[in-house]
């Protein structure tokens, strides 16, 4: 039982390939693909729930949590792409700028705590949950819509209070709710 956080956090890593390998079947494949996502984004939101209440909450699982994160959107973000390749020009200015947002604040936690970041903070999750809401409506039906800016300015809301978390922290830790938590 002390292993299912972590067997969460794999089958999270293992279904951005699986996502990846229903992409290649063509459009066909949207809907097993929104329901797949949905499982490994569930897995997302028990594996914390599972690993507190049997008390093995580690920063190693946690971190390993947020790169099985990473992966598994990279992947759905591939799977997409290869599934509905028209949607890349409307696609990519945002995906570009919120991975470019991700990697400075990550390039920032490095910097002043030689770890990666992990905070793990409220507005991360309402985006995860925007996240799965716009990529199951793109992989079942190939369209974005206005869905794609809202979820894309709760991305920004939610990498500028990372930036704000990882500069008010005094040594790193995970695991910080909101910005508003941390004391000057």
């Amino acid at each position: 039982m002390r292993r299912a956080p972590w067997v969460v956090v794999i089958f999270r890593l293992l279904a951005a390939p699986g996502l990846i390998a229903l992409a290649l079947g063509g459009p066909s494949t949207g809907v097993a693909a929104a329901v797949l996502l949905s499982l490994a984004v569930l897995s997302d939101i028990f594996d914390g729930v599972i690993a507190r209440r049997i008390k093995v909450v580690t920063p190693t699982l946690r971190t390993w949590d947020s790169r099985a994160d990473v992966v598994l959107w990279l992947g759905a973000t591939a799977a997409l792409l290869l599934m509905h390749p028209a949607l890349l020009p409307s696609l990519a200015p945002p995906t570009l700028t919120l991975a470019g947002l991700e990697a400075a604040n990550h390039a920032l936690s490095f910097a002043r705590f030689r770890r990666e970041a992990s905070p793990h903070h409220w507005l991360s999750k309402v985006f995860c949950l925007g996240l799965w809401a716009l990529f199951a409506q793109m992989f079942a039906v190939g369209q974005a819509g206005v869905l794609l800016w809202i979820v894309f300015g709760l991305g920004v809301a939610s990498q500028l209070e990372a930036f704000a978390i990882t500069l008010r922290l005094k040594a790193w830790r995970c695991d910080v709710p909101t910005v508003l938590t941390l004391r000057g």
